[in-house]
């Protein structure tokens, strides 16, 4: 599967991505993906793709005079689609334990 988000993801300017990853993403009992980003919850779809989606990786071409080629590492049949804003999650009642 694939994610599909609506919109544009930003960090905060001193943050960077760096391999870190984007969140968690969860599925309920009924089969509704649900991605939680730090403290907002998306709620999404899944999706079959219309056509089939390969993603390759590029491999050679590290030297002068060599040519590259691509490997297939996998096909993709269906995304994860996620069209709403986020919401934020609240801790509102949860008494805290000092």
């Amino acid at each position: 599967m694939i994610l599909e988000l609506q919109g544009e993801l930003k960090c905060l300017p001193h943050i960077t991505m760096g391999g870190r990853p984007l969140g968690d993403l969860h599925f309920n009992k009924q089969g509704v993906p649900v991605l939680l980003i730090g403290h907002h919850i998306l709620h999404g779809a899944v999706q079959d793709l219309p056509k089939p989606v390969a993603v390759m990786r590029k491999v050679g071409a590290d030297r002068e005079g060599s040519e590259a080629h691509y490997l297939i590492s996998a096909v993709v049949h269906k995304k994860v689609i996620f069209k709403n804003r986020p919401k934020p999650i609240v801790n509102a009642g949860v008494p805290r334990l000092v």
